[in-house]
């Protein structure tokens, strides 16, 4: 058991993969989490040298740019941080770390689906919160607030009740994307982001297909779930018993993958 973990050891792994991170990715991730503050700037100096003097930020570009920096931390995050294993130098020195594969897994797993989405968030947090103080009338009101985001999932539900837990929903979306892109990371040597795209697009163009297959159609609209589906509580016993299924198979199975390359990486 000692040889596979351990502890000691593991914490002493762990600190030493959270400074790597940051060493590796610590300038990106804060540009991402000051967006907020970038796109004042930004959208005040456009306005500005244009002759249209201060302007006041809607929420829909405020939500934009903080879809785009979550999108850009998800694709770009498991290749700086993870990808130079795959270097020869980088790989080998990797491989001689005193830790077992299990420790190492286990470190990246946390580093990519928690620790990275807290400091993102949080940073994120602070810098919407503080442009709302300081610039109240041109800002606007933050976005990234329990009221706000109790209003947008709001919206994202059914008017007849349909609901599901949408807080666990986009957590296990945020690690089935990083865990896709880390794993792309780790068994491509170029072009990384660029041939885990490809791939990711050859499997929708295979699993489309075997989905509506088993669906009996081509077209999934709101006549469809009504014939198939008349009770409300069936329809949403089917949504949660199909994510559940879904996610379990895809999480699953790229943790699986992850610590299969891993185990088997040689220089």
């Amino acid at each position: 058991m000692n040889n596979v973990f351990d502890f000691k050891r593991f914490g002493n792994y762990f600190l030493y993969d959270l400074r790597r991170a940051k060493n590796n990715y610590w300038i990106s991730l804060l540009l991402m989490g000051l967006m907020p503050v970038a796109l004042y700037i930004i959208c005040q100096f456009f306005s500005l040298i244009t002759g249209n003097g201060v302007t006041d930020l809607s929420d829909v570009l405020k939500f934009d740019a903080v879809f785009v920096s979550i999108v850009a931390v998800m694709l770009g995050a498991g290749t700086k941080i993870y990808g130079k294993i795959t270097e020869k130098q980088s790989g080998s020195d990797y491989l001689m770390l005193p830790a077992s594969t299990f420790e190492k897994w286990l470190s990246m797993v946390l580093v990519v689906c928690i620790v990275l989405p807290l400091v993102l968030f949080a940073l994120m947090f602070v810098s919407d919160g503080f442009m709302s103080l300081v610039f109240p009338n041109s800002y606007g009101d933050r976005i990234l607030s329990f009221d706000f985001a109790r209003g947008l999932i709001e919206e994202m539900m059914n008017e007849e009740g349909f609901y599901f837990n949408m807080p666990a929903v986009l957590f296990l979306d945020w690690c089935e994307t990083l865990l896709i892109f880390t794993l792309g990371a780790v068994c491509f040597k170029k072009s990384k982001v660029a041939k885990t795209l490809l791939c990711l697009f050859a499997f929708g163009m295979v699993i489309t297909p075997l989905m509506f297959l088993f669906l009996g159609t081509t077209s999934i609209d709101n006549d469809w779930i009504i014939e198939h589906f008349t009770d409300p509580d069936k329809a949403l016993a089917m949504v949660n018993w199909t994510l559940s299924i879904v996610y379990t198979v895809m999480i699953g199975g790229l943790l699986a993958g992850l610590y299969f390359r891993l185990r088997t990486l040689k220089h």
